[in-house]
């Protein structure tokens, strides 16, 4: 089990980056909501040269906030700076997209978006529309060293529900949810395999990321201070599952809820999980 933290990224992040490598963590996830944070590109950018050992994941990158040669171009560039210590996490942007009046992104065009990052990533040339045409798109020169696709971007994917959850199974990808409690981590992640074994996918092979969240105490504040209690009210059964089924639906559609009536305000909040702590004592990925 490996420790890390997420940031809302300010675009001086490398600082808290690099305190949180002297301390030993190993990953540290950056936001993609652009009206909220900077340029995720940008501040990890700067992390990559400030930093020796941490690895650094987009948390998660959003496809419509940039097209797939973009995208590519961003996390190989990435690699150059920090050869094999880059992740590139994707999600359907609840929060980037929320922010700028648009639901979540498609699934089903996330996989698409996904497989031809991927591929560019691998050094080929997909398929990809653009301006309503289709076009063949890859890297012209990446032998010239200005970017590195040598070095392996390991590829996560935020499954939340069943659609994504089967995603990342499909594209054999690392998978990231979020922690609630201890059993409902655990019984995603067993979820999780399941869909991975149904998929013909080796579980074992895969990576678990479980954003937690938490507050980070002021000075001499107390754990049940007013403020850390307000942080507490998001904390609810979480019962999405990976595996489907009316149950799931249902839940699922309470979380929605829950998250719809807290959006406004999530920006202002203390928070600790994989991603958003600065704390001794965060939580997993």
């Amino acid at each position: 089990m490996d420790f890390g933290i997420a940031l809302p990224t300010p675009a001086n992040s490398w600082k808290t980056v690099r305190r949180a490598e002297d301390a030993g963590f190993s990953t540290a996830w950056f936001y993609d909501t652009q009206v909220l944070s900077a340029d995720i590109f940008v501040a990890m950018g700067a992390a990559a040269v400030k930093t020796d050992r941490i690895r650094l994941g987009t948390g998660v990158l959003i496809p419509s906030n940039r097209i797939v040669p973009v995208a590519a171009n961003g996390l190989a560039s990435l690699n150059a700076l920090a050869p094999g210590r880059i992740l590139a996490g994707f999600g359907t942007g609840y929060t980037g997209r929320r922010s700028i009046g648009l639901g979540p992104y498609k699934v089903s065009d996330m996989g698409d978006y996904i497989r031809a990052v991927m591929a560019m990533l691998r050094g080929e040339t997909p398929e990809i529309r653009i301006e309503a045409k289709t076009r063949k798109v890859g890297f012209l020169n990446p032998e010239t060293g200005l970017i590195n696709i040598k070095d392996p971007i390991p590829v996560s994917i935020w499954g939340f529900g069943p659609k994504t959850c089967r995603l990342a199974a499909e594209l054999d990808a690392d998978w990231i949810s979020v922690n609630f409690t201890e059993e409902f981590s655990a019984a995603t992640a067993r979820d999780m395999d399941a869909q991975y074994r149904a998929a013909g996918k080796d579980p074992a092979r895969r990576r678990k990321i479980i954003f937690a969240f938490g507050a980070v105490l002021k000075e001499g504040e107390a754990y049940d201070s007013a403020r850390v209690n307000a942080g507490r009210t998001r904390r609810h059964d979480g019962s999405a599952r990976c595996d489907g089924g009316s149950e799931q639906s249902q839940r699922a559609r309470r979380i929605r809820r829950i998250r719809n009536t807290r959006s406004s305000s999530r920006a202002d909040r203390p928070r600790v999980s994989c991603a958003r702590t600065r704390t001794a004592s965060p939580p997993t990925i």
